[in-house]
Order: structure tokens, then sequence, then C-alpha cells
């Protein structure tokens, strides 16, 4: 069917669907994006394929397997798993590493670009951002997929050698956070398979099972009819398609009594089903109600109705999540926050729920469940109110119309997510234009009250007087001392909610502009260019400084930063509470002019615009972003941060309730969290900024002392440079530069600068220390510091050089040969304190506790060789990888941003002459380079290990 005879037929069915019963309509079939080439070979491989420009010169590659961890027997637990780490570890065309190997020298980066995920259902490979201008490449790739479908080695030897990394997977994600997940999973799936294949199997099975039984279980399910190819990006269609149609014509069909994939069911629940939960090392309490349903049919999701079935749920989740938002900011309130959301019931495909996970404050689980639901029942009850839903609607079509402009700039991995999802689960591939025409067709026809029809209509095949299908969840920080609730408890708290008497909503909404009256306007003065970034330079009337750059990168965007020095280091350790609690929420504790934060969100209510401040240690920044439609939109917010942030103190008690119940509270129950709070304070020195903040410092915050810290800063404007990237018009932003930036309170003679603060620690700071933990987990990181080397784009390449290199060198070693860690880790960069230029290598990992020495050793070892020998093919490999993300970075908006930002307020280009610095680099500059930071002798050792 043609997409206009589609689009024309959709006027005359959308009035249909509105009557609510949209199971009983004939079902239109969704237009395709015709853009992607779809087909299947003769032994049952689908393939899609689509021309895609952004990333320009770009490709990725997926090949989508519809088999995960279900598949497995009960002896096999674990290998689904385990085949996807072998993937890398030997094929027919590629031995050992070789896939690896060959795709870095692609500058193709493993564990980013190059991975792999097993999930119960499904396993998705895939190489991104293959350069397509080598003409090898494209043949490469394809190969590696084939490889991956049909041509694993499975070597004995590389078996067992994967065999110990994947136990110290398991043993690094063992947290509380698993354990969770394990009770949830035997627990919320009673008489379904799900409950016992969680994708990282059994210790027992993955260190003994036989070698036979992973190629067993590979070339049983590894095969055409299970899979399909995804090929997005720079690419001629019709040339890939004959290349897969050639180079994948052999693999054989499965045979005609091949085990088929199977769609496990998930039982119904006749009564509710209680879990419940308690952990030392959980961050935080949650508990969460779920109601199963069936979900949409692959046949439905090809229809019209789908689109129609989606916008409801996306409407009345965001109605409720906006309603308990609000909710949340009143002191009485039990809960910290709401999360609602339709989709797959935990991991399940055959089964969906409408579900709501809550944050509890302390002690207040029941009294949070009872609140929650009974608020779902004033929405069954008596819907949603008209103004509710138009701000939800107001901000479903702005996004609608954002992705629109936008349909150009989407990503070779948008289109790749699309297609896999289209093959594994039946989701559609309709293109943006369409899918634009449609939704501003359907969306039109649901007003308030066929929106209430529809949604009570869906709450009434989810909740019903009885608990079938309901789920509630409930886990807890095991702390001494702490009551927990009990399945009793929980239940009293549903029984409560469901004869609860409720009374209708009520919205209250502020009916006033952002400005009331606009300020006087200012003047541009004088304007300059510069050649080298680009840009114009502005001096207004006021003294401020703007630069506008204007970019074709993004046609419905425009980002604006401005920055003064100054930062955190103009106060003392009696602000440090402040500061953070600055630092980290003033955004959402603040309203702006007659507006609260929640007032205000509503009054932004279908806008695409946003401002912040924020202060680093040396700089202060408000910065923002909006489409070209509410670029004034942008510009009025950024004169109220200037000049009428406000206290909103229902806002300021929910945010420090949240952030001490979600971060803070728990935070030392995970080992982890502890171990990198010990780095952050010995790497500043053990100064009182590097302190970690901790629940018992909240009542030490002075929000007062908040507000006058963030009006000092934003209270001269001309020590303030503004930089605005994108895709502006200047005849229509000259105007509001000097309308609500040339009218800012500024005073020219009064300058801001940053103290400079920082001692770096020097010598050799060694910190080992124990710590209980539920499972034994050693943790190590050692940095290499140095404040001597000058602060220059090439130095700053070196060390991001030094850096990647190290870390193939650690991934090798440590994980490959020793089996010691499942990944390790390094990096380098450089970073201005103030004027002070500090040089850091890190290294580390997550270790085995047998292996701590070995692993210490290792990167001692190989940091001191680096001093000395670089491997000229690993070196070609990562510089063909950065020149390759520096040019992407160049069509990007906030790369221009950062680099006029840095070039205003640090006097560095971080632009000229880039590429040219990473095509000189050679061994020998990197080798020197590393012995000039290795020999200044300053190194730092963080070592922590489970307490016997």
């Amino acid at each position: 069917m043609k997409t206009k005879k589609v689009l024309s037929i959709l006027l005359l069915m959308v009035v249909a669907l509105t009557t609510v019963n949209l199971a009983a309509q004939e079902a239109y079939p969704l237009p395709v994006d015709q853009a992607v080439r779809i087909g299947k070979l003769d032994n049952g491989l689908t393939y899609y394929i689509r021309h895609n420009d952004y990333p320009e010169h770009r490709m990725n590659f997926y090949i989508a397997q519809r088999v995960g961890s279900m598949q497995e027997e009960n002896h096999q637990r674990g290998l689904a798993h385990f085949l996807e780490h072998m993937a890398f570890n030997g094929s027919e065309h590629f031995k050992g590493n070789g896939i690896v190997d060959y795709t870095r020298s692609l500058g193709v980066e493993f564990g980013s670009d190059l991975n792999a995920e097993t999930g119960f259902v499904s396993t998705i490979y895939h190489v991104n951002n293959v350069p397509s201008n080598r003409e090898t490449a494209l043949d490469s790739c394809l190969l590696i997929l084939k490889d991956w479908s049909h041509g694993l080695l499975l070597e004995d030897e590389d078996i067992d050698n994967e065999r110990g990394v994947i136990h110290q997977e398991w043993r690094m994600r063992n947290t509380g956070t698993l354990r969770m997940l394990d009770n949830l999973m035997t627990k919320g799936f009673p008489g379904s398979k799900f409950a016992e294949r969680m994708p990282i199997g059994l210790m027992e099975i993955v260190d003994n099972f036989p070698y036979q039984s992973l190629r067993d279980y590979y070339h049983t399910w590894y095969r055409p009819d299970n899979q399909a190819l995804v090929i997005v990006g720079d690419i001629d269609v019709d040339l890939v398609e004959g290349k897969i149609r050639e180079l994948f014509k052999d693999i054989p069909a499965a045979p005609d009594n091949a085990p088929q994939v199977e769609r496990y069911p998930v039982p119904d629940n006749e009564e509710g089903i209680y879990i419940t939960f308690k952990d030392k090392e959980l961050q935080q309490n949650s508990v969460s109600i779920l109601f199963k349903h069936e979900p949409v049919e692959r046949e439905i999701k090809g229809t019209m109705t789908y689109p129609v079935i989606t916008y409801l749920k996306n409407m009345m989740c965001t109605m409720l999540n906006t309603r308990f938002s609000e909710m949340s900011q009143q002191a009485d309130c039990p809960f910290s926050s709401v999360n609602c959301a339709d989709g797959p019931y935990l991991v399940a495909n055959t089964k969906d729920a409408f579900g709501m996970d809550i944050v509890p404050k302390d002690g207040m689980a029941e009294a949070a469940l009872q609140v929650v639901l009974t608020e779902l029942k004033r929405v069954k009850q008596y819907g949603f109110t008209a103004s509710e839903y138009d701000r939800a609607r107001q901000n479903y079509m702005s996004r609608l119309e954002s992705f629109y402009n936008q349909r150009d700039k989407l990503s070779n991995s948008y289109y790749g997510t699309v297609c896999c999802d289209n093959f594994l689960e039946g989701e559609p591939i309709v293109d943006a234009e369409t899918n634009y025409q449609m939704m501003n067709m359907i969306v039109p026809q649901f007003t308030a009250d066929v929106i209430n029809q529809s949604i009570q209509q869906m709450l009434n095949n989810f909740i019903v007087d009885s608990e079938r299908n309901m789920v509630v969840v409930n886990n807890e920080v095991d702390k001494d001392g702490a009551v927990h609730p009990t399945v009793d408890g929980l239940k009293s708290a549903v029984a409560a909610a469901r004869v609860a008497t409720v009374e209708p909503y009520v919205d209250n909404v502020i009916e006033e502009p952002l400005l009331a009256t606009l300020p006087k306007p200012g003047k541009i003065v004088k304007e300059t260019e510069n050649g080298t970034f680009g840009y114009k330079e502005l001096e207004l009337s006021n003294g401020v400084h703007v630069i506008l750059k204007k970019t074709d990168f993004n046609p419905d965007e425009i980002r604006m930063t401005a920055t003064q020095r100054g930062g955190k280091s103009l106060y003392g350790e009696q602000d440090f509470y402040n500061l953070f609690w600055l630092d980290l929420k003033i955004n959402t504790i603040t309203g702006l002019g007659n507006f609260g934060y929640n007032d205000l969100i509503k009054a932004l209510t279908g806008k695409r615009a946003w401002v912040e401040f924020s202060m680093s240690d040396y700089a202060d920044y408000v910065s923002g972003s909006s489409n070209v439609k509410d670029l004034e939109t942008m510009f009025q917010l950024t004169y109220l941060k200037f000049t009428a942030m406000s206290k909103d103190e229902n806002s300021y008690n929910r945010q420090r309730e949240q952030t001490d119940q979600i971060f803070l509270k728990h935070r030392d129950s995970d080992p982890e969290n502890v171990f990198n709070d010990t780095t952050d304070y010995i790497l500043a020195n053990r100064s009182w900024r590097g302190r970690p903040f901790a629940s018992e410092d909240l009542k030490l915050v002075d929000y007062d002392r908040i507000l006058e810290i963030a009006r000092e800063r934003t209270a001269n404007a001309a020590n303030y440079t503004f930089v605005f990237v994108g895709a502006f018009d200047e005849a229509t932003i000259r105007p509001l530069i000097e309308q609500y930036i040339a009218s800012l309170p500024a005073n020219k003679g009064k300058k801001s600068n940053w103290v400079n603060y920082y001692d770096m620690p020097t010598g050799e700071n060694v910190q080992h220390f124990t710590r209980k933990m539920e499972v034994p987990q050693g943790q190590e990181m050692i940095y290499w510091l140095s404040d001597k080397i000058p602060y220059t784009l090439e130095n700053q390449l070196k060390a991001y050089i030094l850096g990647q290199l190290l870390e193939q060198i650690y991934l090798q070693k440590i994980r490959e040969d020793a089996a010691a860690a499942y990944t390790a880790g390094a990096a380098g960069w450089m970073q201005l304190e103030g004027n002070k230029p500090i040089t850091m290598v890190m290294a580390g990992c997550p270790v085995k506790p047998e292996f701590k020495d070995e692993a210490l050793k290792i990167f001692n070892d190989e940091m001191r060789k680096a001093c000395t020998t670089i491997d000229p093919v690993a070196l070609k490999g990562v510089c063909e990888n950065i020149l390759k993300n520096h040019g992407s970075m160049l069509k990007e908006n906030r790369y221009w941003l950062n680099v006029i930002d840095n070039y205003q307020t640090y006097g560095i280009d971080n632009y000229s002459g880039y590429d040219e610095i990473i095509k000189a680099q050679t061994p020998e500059t990197i080798a020197e380079f590393a012995r000039q930071l290795y020999n200044a002798g300053n190194r730092i050792e963080v070592v922590m290990t489970p307490e016997e």
C-alpha cells in the first residue's frame, strides 16, 4: 500500500479508533520506511540495508540472533553468554584476537564500537563507526558477520581461557543489585522458564561444561532462520545486497527437524505475588507494583492501531509521572519519587505490565504504596484534567516536531536499533516524515474526554478488584536496627487503597508570561571576526561579549554557554556543604521570578528550551539550548537566571529528601562507592574539597547561603562571555541579544578571576584497605601525575594516546592472559587547575583478590615499558580512531561550543593543527611523553580487598 494512500485512509479510521475499542477496528498496515531494503535468502537469513549519511562516511554492521539464554537447557545455563564472549576469540577468517585487531586497524574501538549483548531472548553483535572510505572495510566487516553467523572456531584452549574471564564478570557484577534481580526473577516468574535463565548463568556450569556442549548450542541455534543482518550507513544498497547474497548463500539452511525458537509464556497469577528482599549492599529502598497484561501482538504492531495504543500509554504515564512529581514536593509525602511505565514485564517478551517504581522514604514503603495506588484509583475514577492532558499533548507534539526537524540527522545507531527491533519483536519501521504526518492526524482527534475514556478502559483491564496478575516488589537496604516491611503490611496497604475515598484532582497553573515586562534593550557597539574558528564577536553596551558561530550541522539546534572565571575556588571550607549542594541541585531547588520550579515546568509546556546555572572549581556557567522556534524562550530564561533566581522551599525540601534517599543515606553500602570516594579524596591531596558528602551533612546545608552564592556569581554579566553555536538566523538573534543580554546588570570595571588552590599529591601515595563484602571482590587504581608538562594541544593528545595504548595492553595481559579481571582500563588526560597544568594517566580494574599483586605488577611494569617501547601497529590503530572521531566531532555544535569556550576562558586553542599533530606521532614521541610523566615520580596507588 502506498504511503499517500495509507495516510488518506488514516483520516477515515482515526475517528473509529477514538471509540476506544481498538482491537475491534480494521487493522490498516503501517507503511514501512521505503529507504530500508528488506530481504531474505533461500536459507532463511533476513537482511536489512539502509543508506544513511549521519555521521558522514561511516557504516554500522549488526547481526541479530533471535536466541538467548531462554534456549539453554538446564545443563547449559550460561552458555548463550559464554558463546557471545567466544565470538571475539577466534573464527574461520579471523584467528585468535583477529576480529579485535582488524577492527582496531579501522579505528573501531573494542567495547564501544565493537561489542555484543546477550539477553534472555536475543543476542546482538555489532561493529559500528567503520570508515566507509576504506575500500576493504565493507567486505571484511561482512566477513566478520558471516563468521559470527556460522564460522566460530570454539577451540578448547580458548574456551578454558574464557572461563576465568566470565567468572570474574560474575564476581564483579554480583552486587546487591544482581542478587536483588536474582530474587526477583525467581519469585516473579513462578511456573515460567524465565525464572531460571539469568544470562550470566551458573558458575559451576561455566567452570566445568564440556567443550562439545558449547559447540552443540552454537550449531543448534546460530543458524540463518534465526538471524538477521543489518547494515546501515554510507553504502550503496544494491552493492551491499549483492555481496550479502553471494557471501551468505552457502550457509546451510536449518534441517527440517531443527528445534524452533519458542516464545515462553508467563503464566497469569490469580492471587497477588508479594516479593520482599533485603541486602547489605543495596543503595536504596524501593517498592514497585506491576499489573501484568497481554502484550500487543506482533501482527498488530505492523498496523495503524499500534501508534494509537502507544500514544495512549505515553499520555497516561506522562500525566501520572507529572502528578507524582508534584506530590513528592509536599513535606508529608511518603515517597521521594515515582516512575510509571508500560512495557515488557521485567525481561519477558510474552507478557507486558503497567508498573510504578517507587522510592519510599525510610520506613514508609507501605504508606508510599498506599498513596500511589490511591492516586491511581483517583485517575481511574475521575480521569485527568483538560489542562494536564493539554500540557502532555503539547510536550509530545514538540518532541515529535523536533524529531521530524532532525530527520536528516538520525544516526546509524538509531536505524540499526530500529531494524533489529523489527526482526526480533516486530516493532514498526516507519520513516520520520510519515510518522510526523500520521501523528499530526491522530493526536488532534483525542480530546481530554476521549483520552480519559481510553485510559480508564486500560486501567480497568489492568486493575480490578481482585489481585489477579498483580505483583508487588519491596527491596530494602539491610541496615542494623532497620524495621522492614512485611508481606502482610504490603497487603494491607493495597487493601486500604482499594477502599480509599478520593476527590477529583485540582491542577494549579500560573497563567502569565515568563517576563511580564521586557527589559530595556541595550546595543551592539562593536563587531569583529575570528577567521581561525569562524565566528563573529560582538561587544555589547553593558560590556558583555557575545560570540556567534552559525552552523548547518543540525537544522533545529542552537547551543549556548556563558562563562566567567571564579567558580568554587573563591569560597572557603565554611561553604563546603553549600557548594556541593549548589553544584548538584541549584537548578531544581530554585524558581525564576514568579514561577516556582514546578510552575516553570508547566509554563514551558511545549517548549524545547532550557537554561541552567552551574559552577566548576574555577568557572561559573550559564548554559542552555533550544530549537529554532523557541530561541526567544531560551533568551528569556537566560535573563531570568541572571536577574531572578528565586526561593522555592517545596522544591528544595523535595530534592533534599530525594537525594538523601536515593544517593546518600545508603551510599556506603556499596563497597565500590567507598573505593571511589577514597580515591577521589587522595587525588584532592586529602583537601576538604575532595571530601565525600555524607547524609548527615545535609543538616549543615544553608539554603539561603546557596542562593546568595548563586546570585553573587550572576551579579555582573560583564564578566561573562556568551557563545552561541547552531542554526540561528542572524537577523533574528541580534535583536534578542540586545533585548535580553545587553540589558543584563553589568559592571565593566569589576573583574572576576579564579584562585589557584590545588596542590597536587606528590611522591608515592599508597593506600591499601579492606572492606567487608558479601562477595569477595578486589579493586585497584593507579595514577601517575605531573604538574611540569606544559598544557598544549599536542600534550593533551599525547596523554590521551598513551592512555589508549595502555588500555589495550592491560586488557590483553590482565583480562585475556591472566584472567585476573573481567575488564581492565586506562585513560590519559590533561586538565587545568586554574592556570596549573596537571597531567594524569590512570589504570585500574576490579580484580580477583588472589590476583591483586599480579595485576598491580602488570600495571606498573607496562607503564614502565611504555617509557621505552610503543607498539607502532597499536599506535597506528589508536591514531586512526582519534582522527575518525575528530572528523565526526567537527560536525557537532557541542564540539565547537567547547572549543570556543575553552579558547575564551583559558586561551587554549584545541582545534588548530589537531589532525596534523595526531599524524605526526611516532612510537618515540609517545615513549618520550611517558618518560616525562613517569620520571616525575608522583604515583597514587589505591587497593581495596575483602575483609577476612
